[in-house]
């Protein structure tokens, strides 16, 4: 067992369905646009006070339930901390009873779960940890007002977290690619105080050039082609532009499904929320090669590929 792969899978979102008419309700979008459009039909909010740490705890639980693989260090993707300081990486160790273990977030918007996937296969390789947890994690309606016809229909709140352990040499996490270019910081940003801004058409135009390019700069340092991967698991910013992506490097829809429809965008937490709705909709067998790619506000960019690791699935 000399490589790091993902040993269990979890997900967390809260309350009942959010549907299109609600949205509509508050925001004065239109229904039928919202499915049309943006593919959109439902999403999960959080209720104040809920939190990023909940949201974060629940899908950690998720995981890790029935497993005898205790986390020697979480690592949480946020960019809906409850506070400034402390970390919600350190709530959350808490309230696991995990004392003493290493905690920290990262924050890379809806790159952010590659990010903090990257730094802990990092230390798994260079041997400070063996087990690490890795939670995406947001309550990104929180940031979002509720009545802008432009934002609120895009976005829902969720938490997946993806446990890391041991696996066969050959197997697990193969490579990681990551990017970004503060000149386009601007073009999607949470301002200290008010509301979440973007600039849909430029935040677009990223997603199209950079998700080809991170995902290949991932295949090549694996070793991989595209026509090799069995399911590519793409940051659910929207259906449609999940499909227009999938479209542009030529991945159908049972490689690149879309979760997006029924959780919206979840930010952190869409890349292992979609991983664990993928699992739990046709499980992943031992082999499968599966890739991770998404682009988020800063801008920022991450993909990975993964040979899947299951003892269960052959």
């Amino acid at each position: 067992m000399t490589a790091t792969g993902v040993v269990s899978l979890g997900l967390h979102l809260p309350g009942t369905p959010v549907g299109n008419e609600s949205i509509a309700a508050t925001s004065g979008a239109d229904p039928q646009w919202m499915e049309d459009r943006i593919g959109i039909r439902a999403r999960h909010h959080a209720p104040r006070p809920q939190t990023a740490t909940d949201l974060a705890v629940g899908a950690a639980e998720n995981a890790l339930a029935g497993e005898a693989v205790t986390p020697d260090l979480i690592v949480v993707a946020t960019v809906t901390a409850e506070r400034p300081v402390p970390s919600t990486a350190c709530f959350v160790q808490d309230r696991l009873g995990l004392a003493g273990v290493p905690a920290f977030d990262v924050n890379a918007a809806c790159s952010g779960f590659v990010y903090a996937l990257s730094c802990a296969y990092g230390m798994t390789l260079a041997g400070h940890v063996r087990t690490p947890l890795v939670i995406g994690a947001d309550t990104f309606t929180h940031v979002v007002d509720p009545t802008d016809r432009r934002t609120a229909p895009l976005f829902g709140d969720g938490a997946g977290a993806v446990q890391l352990g041991p696996v066969p040499d050959g197997y697990g996490i193969l490579a990681v690619d990551l990017w970004a270019e503060g000149s386009q910081a601007m073009y999607a940003t949470v301002p200290r105080e008010g509301w979440f801004a973007m600039d849909g058409r430029s935040v677009s135009g990223v997603v199209m050039d950079m998700g080809p390019k991170i995902l290949q700069g991932a295949l090549d340092r694996a070793g991989v082609r595209l026509d090799q991967l069995d399911r590519v698991i793409v940051h659910q910013a929207n259906p449609r532009l999940v499909r227009r992506l999938a479209d542009h490097v030529g991945l159908d829809e049972s490689r690149a499904p879309a979760y997006g429809a029924v959780t919206g965008n979840t930010a952190s937490a869409s890349i292992p929320v979609a991983l664990a709705m993928a699992d739990r909709e046709r499980p992943f067998r031992r082999g499968d090669l599966v890739a991770l790619v998404a682009v988020g506000a800063g801008m920022t960019a991450g993909a990975a590929v993964l040979r899947w690791y299951s003892e269960e699935r052959q």
